[in-house]
């Protein structure tokens, strides 16, 4: 090992480590170490993002009707030319806030 070369030990779950070490295996990486370069070369470059979403859910039958209307209604509003625009975020932000106190006090 070079002295620009560091050991990285993470402890780990070794049922966590046997699972990525095969996952990279079937990847074609030829071991663990080499898996985790790649990856973290990867991840400096910008070529690799993480989310942290989950698999997508489904709606129920109730929200699904529910959700259906709402999108019926705002591209009629649409079409009508009834939504709000905003030349600026600071106008956006502004009438949301708007809104966002006038819905509070009406829940009151």
């Amino acid at each position: 090992m070079n002295k620009a070369t560091v050991k990285l030990q993470i402890p780990l779950n070794k049922s966590l480590r046997d699972r990525v070490e095969k996952h990279a295996r079937k990847m074609g990486f030829s071991s663990l170490q080499d898996f985790t370069r790649v990856l973290f070369t990867n991840v400096v470059q910008d070529d690799l993002r993480f989310s942290l979403v989950g698999a997508p859910e489904e709606l129920s039958p109730e929200a699904s009707v529910r959700l259906d209307r709402l999108t019926r209604e705002a591209l009629g509003d649409y079409k009508a030319g009834k939504l709000k625009s905003f030349d600026n975020v600071e106008g956006f932000l502004s009438n949301l806030k708007n809104e966002t106190d006038r819905t509070d006090q009406t829940i009151r």
